[in-house]
């Protein structure tokens, strides 16, 4: 029996932790016996409850109990893992791939899942970019294999020269789940007293990288514009108090609705007329993969990555234009609508984001 570790220390409402469960779910693999290492994260740790296998929460900080710490990882990379998944969006230390490789792991897989590091101090931002840009020049020889969500993400992870070998690892869905369902649609909107003809979301954590505040200031110069709309914001995260004061300053409460991180988020693409992500950066956003899915039309920022584009239903507009042209542009779009219907799983499946075909992938690295 194959011994795999996944290890993936991120938040539950994470596309990172969406992505895991997408493919742990599709494996089909009775001879694995699949462990998860996180940091409390209670939809991987069900997971690892509903499959009889391990879950272990790093809880131990690095810089506070160095030796606790290394006692830990010495603990859990001695268990005679065969192959270890690093789920990452950036390097902070190189300690986990040296206990892993000391402790005798077979291979090192290494999937980078961002273009840049999210944190919420400025500061915090360049420091920790530099020391992972400075990391990843000795972590490179760790890996056994380098895997990426889309080009960006591998050169950021890699460095330029070495994101050349990266295997890219598409954020697969499920296309029939996120399919468009009306009545799934119907039933959220009335869930949440959504009376307006028009509904923008946005899907995501509230982090530096999503841009929430330019969400608000763009819907307020909306609103100036047209009466008929109703902003959703789904997820949660440390900005979240301080985005729903700025809504309040605004007097933007009747018209913005505020929705915690969603297990049925599958439904919510259906509510939605346009999907709205001005993003600071991204790697592969598994949500903007999710609403093409669904037919949703979608206006992201220049700062995605072109790949994101597979259906021809996501348009791509400058950060640099003002917040009364993004609003502008905005209403442009929610005037055409839906538009004709797109065989958008066709699209998908031909791109290589089906999530059965993703999983056969994943399934030869760790498996043959």
């Amino acid at each position: 029996m194959k011994k795999i570790l996944i290890f993936a220390p991120t938040a539950p409402s994470t596309g990172i932790t969406q992505y895991i469960l997408n493919v742990l779910n599709e494996l089909k693999n009775e001879d694995a016996d699949i462990d998860i290492l996180s940091f409390r994260n209670d939809r991987l740790k069900k997971w690892t409850e509903e499959n009889k296998t391990r879950y272990f929460e790093m809880d131990i900080s690095m810089y506070k109990h160095p030796f606790l710490y290394r006692r830990f990882l010495k603990d859990i990379f001695s268990r005679g893992y065969d192959t270890v998944h690093f789920n990452m969006s950036s390097i902070s230390t190189l300690t986990v791939f040296k206990y892993a490789k000391r402790c005798g792991v077979k291979k090192i897989i290494m999937h980078s899942h961002s273009s840049f590091t999210d944190l919420a101090s400025k500061l915090r931002r360049i420091v920790f970019s530099n020391l992972h840009k400075f990391l990843r020049i000795f972590a490179n020889k760790y890996f056994d294999v380098k895997c990426a969500c889309s080009v960006p993400a591998a050169r950021w992870m890699y460095g330029e020269k070495a994101a050349q070998t990266a295997l890219i690892l598409h954020n697969a869905v499920d296309t029939k789940k996120f399919a468009f369902n009306e009545a799934a649609g119907n039933e959220i909107r009335e869930k949440y007293g959504v009376k307006t003809e028009y509904l923008i979301g946005h899907i995501g954590r509230f982090t530096v990288q999503k841009n929430h505040t330019f969400i608000i200031d763009v819907f307020r110069e909306l609103c100036k514009i047209r009466n008929d709309c109703t902003l959703m914001l789904v997820g949660n995260g440390e900005f979240l108090e301080s985005i729903k004061n700025k809504v309040k300053e605004l007097n933007l409460t009747e018209s913005v609705v505020f929705v915690d991180f969603q297990e049925d988020i599958y439904k919510y693409y259906s509510a939605m007329d346009l999907f709205l992500m001005p993003s600071l950066f991204e790697g592969l956003p598994i949500t903007l993969v999710e609403a093409q899915a669904n037919g949703l039309p979608s206006l992201v920022s220049d700062a995605v990555t072109r790949e994101c584009d597979l259906t021809g239903l996501v348009e791509f507009f400058p950060l640099s234009e003002s917040n009364i042209r993004w609003a502008e542009r905005i209403s442009e779009k929610l005037k055409i609508g839906r538009g004709n219907s797109v065989d958008t799983e066709k699209q998908l499946e031909q791109s290589g984001f089906s999530l059965s075909g993703q999983a056969q992938v994943i399934s030869k690295l760790y498996f043959e």
